[in-house]
């Protein structure tokens, strides 16, 4: 235990130093990060308080007073979905964190040679795991504890409830997880790579078929018994073997004072917690080190043909670009396929992304013959396709400049010049993202039979926002760049990465706010005449353009600068 404690006495330290390390950073960077990460907070807390008092006085009409609870049962049913869906985020953010934290890390080489005991060292590992894949959930689901603790008049020893429930609920996903982890990192090795190709296409499917019969959402559109169709739908979130069940009920107990079922539920998470967390030790003692062992062995280099393989021919389709370029694209495109927590991930988004254009069509049946509910489902696509685009700039493109490590002055000794490194890394990421963006936009305002300025404009904004959010993202990188971490999930974490994902969603909320209000104007006869329309769609363009420039520009130019100034 004291090699144990003094290993965590290190973290701590090191914690203490990062933060302790913010005085140094950029003073506009820090408050920029510190109202971006406020004004989030005060939006999500706004959103649950108001949901939470609306469906508190919600009474359906014809259903008489004695009905007045049915908005505080389906709130029971809402929590305990969120919490499913929390549990759900958890485990696989826990599969995709783990990868990296038990065996790419360089420390684990490091501890691994260490007088540690091997148990020791993975729930040192675990430690780390819960917390990088936790945190932001925690600080996401605190303004819906506060705000419902407010609406309903919880007691005070609600939130301390609260407080104590998330330990032994992250601890769950977390086990299972980084179980799952373990076994794939002991199994894959010995696979080939068409298998493994063809185990995760079956994966995306059958969550695909799965999530396509499960959420029929025009048959809740068209039922005319709506309330019930809703409650059944969500019935299975109310299972006794769920943890997230467990988790809601302890917190609804405790929110009216019943503190019997209060505790009976945080003793059966707790419980089941550790009870989950040694059969995770138990199986890192027979599978962790064969595992690491096995990976750390299965990275020797092969050399091939220059037009053999996937990457050969891309080489060759690329052949338009200078050697240099082309180069470092294939560079970049084969570390991302060798690192498996980053093709999973990116494959993941996507197969969200075939769920929710699958479904699309259901959600605006009811909808689409109504203009002002057309128009919202149609920008609110618009929005949602442009959330995951940032999600996917922030966590993929972001850390590029500083996935280089202390290899980048190899780099610098090449005969590449660093604006060409830069401006390289900012077209990969446009054309791989646009190449799925666009398409699904496309295909979404198809299915929701938009008007044709609608459509263009969609699309133009959805290539804008590519250019935009990918040179934000890369001068950001550029401009606060980690070259001591190898680790993609810490490198997104800090200053830079949390600045970057904020400056995305301020730029997504203006770009498509504007124009969603003009259309909403339209629509409800505000603007008198076309010609006018026509001239405030115009300048409402102008203006999209003119901040996806300076949001693309900017970053990219300090970045540059930034790297030009740094000695590698």
């Amino acid at each position: 235990m004291r090699r144990l404690l003094a290993l965590f006495r290190a973290k701590w330290c090191m914690g203490i130093h990062e933060i302790a390390g913010v005085r140094k950073q950029s003073k506009l960077k820090v408050c920029v990060v510190a109202v971006f990460v406020l004004a989030l907070w005060l939006g999500i807390f706004f959103l649950f308080y108001k949901g939470f008092g609306f469906m508190k006085r919600f009474n359906p009409g014809g259903f008489g007073p004695e009905m007045q609870t049915i908005g505080e049962t389906v709130t029971v049913r809402i929590i305990s979905l969120l919490f499913l869906a929390v549990f759900f985020m958890l485990t696989f953010s826990n599969v995709l964190v783990a990868l990296t934290t038990l065996y790419r890390s360089s420390e684990v080489e490091f501890l691994m040679s260490s007088p540690l005991y091997l148990s020791e060292l993975f729930i040192a590992r675990f430690a780390e795991c819960v917390f990088f894949s936790s945190w932001a959930i925690l600080f996401l689901g605190s303004p819906l504890v506060l705000s419902y603790g407010l609406v309903y008049n919880a007691p005070w020893y609600f939130y301390l409830v609260a407080a104590g429930f998330s330990l032994p609920f992250v601890i769950i996903p977390a086990a299972l997880g980084v179980t799952i982890t373990m076994v794939l990192a002991r199994v894959f090795p010995h696979l080939n790579r068409p298998l493994l190709i063809m185990l995760a296409a079956a994966a995306v499917t059958g969550l695909f078929l799965y999530m396509r019969r499960s959420f029929d959402v025009e048959s809740l559109s068209s039922s005319d018994q709506m309330l019930g169709a809703v409650l059944d739908a969500m019935k299975n979130t109310q299972s006794a073997f769920l943890p997230s069940f467990w988790a809601a009920q302890g917190l609804l107990s405790s929110s009216v004072g019943e503190l019997g079922p209060t505790m009976f539920h945080f003793l059966l998470l707790l419980a089941n917690g550790l009870l989950v967390f040694r059969l995770a030790l138990y199986m890192a003692s027979k599978a962790y080190y064969p595992g690491w062992a096995a990976l750390r062995g299965s990275g020797q280099a092969r050399s091939r043909p220059r037009d053999r393989g996937i990457l050969g021919r891309i080489d060759c389709w690329l052949g338009f670009l200078q050697p240099r370029t082309r180069s470092l694209i294939v560079k970049d495109i084969r570390v991302f396929w060798r690192d498996v927590s980053q093709w999973s991930q990116f494959a993941f988004f996507f197969g969200l992304m075939a769920v929710y254009v699958a479904n699309l069509r259901a959600a605006g049946y009811y909808y689409l013959e109504i203009a002002i509910w057309k128009n919202a489902v149609s920008f609110l696509n618009l929005g949602a396709t442009s959330l995951i685009l940032a999600t996917l700039t922030s966590r993929f493109i972001f850390p590029l400049i500083s996935l280089e490590g202390k290899r980048f002055w190899v780099i610098g000794l090449a005969p590449v010049r660093l604006r060409e490194l830069v401006w390289q890394k900012f077209w990969l990421s446009f054309a791989t993202c646009i190449t799925f963006t666009l398409g699904i936009m496309v295909i979404s305002n198809v299915m929701l039979k938009v008007e044709p300025l609608l459509m263009f404009l969609s699309c133009g904004t959805i290539v804008m926002m590519n250019f935009s959010l990918s040179g934000l993202a890369v001068g950001l990188g550029a401009l606060y760049p980690n070259f001591r971490e190898d680790n993609p999930a810490k490198i997104v974490s800090g200053l830079g990465g949390t600045l970057n994902f904020l400056l995305s969603i301020a730029y997504i909320m203006v770009a498509v706010g504007v124009q969603a209000l003009l259309f909403q104007a339209r629509t409800l006869n505000l603007i008198p005449s076309d010609r006018r329309f026509a001239c405030m769609v115009a300048g409402v363009t102008a203006f999209v353009v003119l901040v996806s420039m300076m949001a693309t520009f900017i970053p990219m130019s300090l970045g540059l600068k930034n790297l030009e100034r740094t000695e590698f």
